[in-house]
């Protein structure tokens, strides 16, 4: 596993250990994020397996090294922070909408199997699922990660690269068709990032969704609806809803980004640092302990790292995970905010519903009191900024602008550290 995988990994642990409350190449720039989790993910697949059931193993013979659980210790933040403005802050935002194909789309996913029907003639159209073979070529010959069988592919739904599902509509079933298609510039892959390459691709069946009928709606709702329109409303609320809460967190991201920017920290309180590591080198001391080996060699291993190498890079993530609550904790500092009990009953009932404990006492027995503290009282800062912070909707043309501008900047400074990169 390279290096730099770690660092994900890294950011999962430290999220439980300092906050303690677990694709083919031809998948599209947007999915970029989750190809690489995958990647990871399959990466330590073998290793997660094998750690479970060697934690069975040795839970039942009681030989399971474990470790206490450190407490977390306080500190100023204020101490650590200069902070610029965090008030009276602008973000602008995209208003909300559901839009039918919305509708239809979560109702198939409702519906799973019962929706679809196969089309045995014609050609493929937007929304369906096709099942193909592919095989993807560069230069001529086939590359890793580029051929499939009897893939389930919808169309429509972004998957795959700029171009692959939009070539297969009006595709006969059945039939064979060459796409010549470009990589992205940002593409994970560097043998294949902004590189032309031919996809082979076969139809072998298509399904598509079924008209929404009566029995359709209340055979999806155990009887619930039977009428069509009225399933459809109570889906769009549901749509709703889910991007209000979507929209909620991405204000206040884009609030604790602004923050970040105009404020600095100045050092990292070493308790704290001190804090995050140990909890991660327990985790991982456990790990090895349920293997039945050293932890320099899970280390080495499994991430190609001495010691002194995972703690530099554990500590960097230990402190990128720092930042956001050292800001949010030094605005309480400065603004007088505290969590009540109340508030801390509140929040401990929050946290068990949202994270699928089943009862407060269980994840008041997983998490000590001054962690769920930290994590209500950052809550309750992000509650305080938003009401402090003016939300602008902004047209659909403003926003793509605004994106493209982003983009823009984002790539020039990329090109300006590649630059310096190399005079160095």
């Amino acid at each position: 596993m390279k290096k730099r995988n770690l660092m994900a990994i890294l950011a999962c642990t430290v999220c439980l250990a300092t906050a303690s409350v677990g694709a083919p190449a031809v998948m599209a720039e947007g999915t970029e994020a989750v190809t690489e989790a995958a990647t990871e993910a399959a990466d330590t697949e073998a290793v997660t397996e094998a750690a479970t059931e060697a934690a069975e193993d040795s839970t039942e013979a009681g030989t399971e090294e474990t470790y206490e659980r450190v407490p977390r210790p306080d500190y100023t933040a204020s101490d650590y922070v200069e902070l610029g403005e965090y008030k009276g802050l602008t973000v602008k935002i995209a208003p909300l909408e559901v839009t039918d194909d919305e509708i239809l789309a979560q109702i198939r996913a409702n519906a799973g199997s019962d929706a679809m029907e196969d089309v045995t003639e014609g050609t493929v159209e937007e929304g369906d699922t096709a099942n193909i073979d592919y095989v993807g070529k560069l230069d001529g010959e086939a590359f890793d990660g580029g051929t499939a069988k009897g893939y389930d592919l919808e169309i429509g739904s972004g998957t795959f690269i700029d171009g692959f599902e939009d070539g297969l509509v009006g595709v006969k079933i059945g039939d064979t068709v060459d796409l010549t298609l470009t990589f992205p510039e940002a593409y994970p892959s560097e043998e294949l990032a902004g590189k032309e390459t031919v996809f082979t691709v076969t139809v072998n069946s298509v399904q598509r969704m079924k008209e929404v009928t009566s029995d359709l709606v209340s055979s999806i709702t155990d009887g619930e609806y039977t009428d069509v329109d009225a399933y459809k409303e109570s889906v769009k609320e549901t749509l709703m809803q889910n991007k209000e809460d979507s929209r909620d967190s991405e204000i206040k991201s884009d609030i604790l980004s602004q923050i970040s920017e105009n404020s600095a920290i100045k050092d990292y309180p070493q308790e704290m640092l001190d804090y995050g590591l140990t909890n991660m080198q327990n985790a991982y001391k456990q790990m090895a302990s349920q293997y039945d080996m050293e932890y320099a060699d899970l280390l080495q291993n499994y991430f190609g790292m001495t010691e002194e190498q995972f703690d530099e890079e554990a500590l960097n993530v230990v402190k990128q995970n720092l930042d956001a609550e050292m800001y949010l904790k030094a605005i309480a500092e400065k603004e007088g905010i505290e969590v009540s009990d109340d508030d801390y009953e509140a929040a401990c009932q929050r946290y068990a519903d949202n994270y699928g404990y089943d009862s407060v006492d269980d994840l008041k027995a997983a998490y000590d009191e001054d962690t769920i503290r930290i994590s209500a009282l950052q809550d309750k800062v992000l509650d305080f900024l938003k009401e402090n912070t003016t939300v602008e909707e902004t047209t659909e043309t403003e926003a793509e602008t605004e994106a493209a501008e982003e983009s823009t900047e984002a790539a020039t400074e990329a090109g300006t550290e590649a630059q310096t990169e190399a005079a160095e």
